[in-house]
């Protein structure tokens, strides 16, 4: 077991090697992005849905990157990208963390789902009758949820909490119970009528995607480019239709260093 002391060097010595880490990265990137290693973070379900997607361009233009990626709840990735474990995350904003950097990418809306003849209706009495399968993404999304359905008019009965978007559809598609997901993974099911969207009237609920990475003087080329390639979602995420740039004042908003 550390001493007091030794737990107070054991930090240090962390950020030291982090440190001694980046300068190697640093002088080996002076002839550009040839090469590198890239720890990529995020959840279940964009790791299957997006990121696919987004590394197949990326390293369609940078081959020489290889690429790590680690799956986990927001908990885990977040201890993985304080600890130097992981570079990047691509999760919900906004995190609000000093310590990190956040580039905005897009918007999209959260829906309620029902199967196609499951007679529930968007009145909120009505909803919450309903057993409600929980959406369970710790932090920013699943707390958005309970209180988008307080402000809609009605407390979900969850009878269900789970992290996979994909097992929430299947058990929706059965008719036992209603959730609430992103429009973007329901939009397939959606389209061939095997789930139907709920709106409460005058209600809607709204979040945001994006990158998350440590600040530090020096950002790495592979995580500079990745950040780039992320930026063209609207040429590379089959579910481009389903989501929106994120404007503020008129204009496009983007992360850190980058300007439209």
């Amino acid at each position: 077991m550390l001493t007091e002391a030794g737990t107070l060097l054991h930090s240090y010595a962390r950020r030291i090697l982090r440190e001694h880490d980046e300068a190697l990265v640093a002088l080996t990137e002076l002839s550009g992005v040839q090469r590198g290693l890239l720890r990529f973070g995020c959840g279940p379900h964009i790791s299957v849905a997006i990121v696919p997607h987004l590394l197949r361009r990326f390293l369609a233009k940078y081959p020489g990157v290889e690429v790590r990626m680690v799956t986990g709840n927001d908990h885990s990735l977040f201890h993985d990208l304080r600890s130097g474990k992981v570079d990047i995350l691509l999760m919900n904003l906004p995190v609000k963390d000093e310590a990190l950097e956040e580039v905005a990418l897009w918007r999209y809306e959260m829906v309620f789902i029902a199967a196609p003849n499951h007679p529930v209706t968007s009145r909120a009495l009505d909803l919450a009758k309903q057993p409600f399968i929980l959406y369970q993404r710790a932090m920013i999304i699943e707390e958005a949820i309970q209180r988008f359905c307080v402000q809609a008019g009605f407390h979900p009965k969850i009878v269900m909490q789970i992290d996979q978007a994909d097992a929430i559809k299947e058990l929706v598609k059965l008719g036992l119970g209603i959730s609430l997901l992103p429009v973007w993974s329901v939009a397939e099911e959606i389209r061939r009528a095997a789930l139907r969207i709920i709106r409460v009237r005058n209600r809607r609920l709204f979040a945001e995607t994006g990158l998350v990475y440590r600040k530090s003087a020096h950002v790495p080329a592979a995580l500079r480019a990745l950040i780039e390639v992320a930026h063209q979602w609207q040429e590379w995420l089959p579910m481009a239709d389903s989501v929106h740039p994120i404007v503020v004042g008129g204009r496009r908003k983007v992360g850190a260093g980058h300007s439209h």
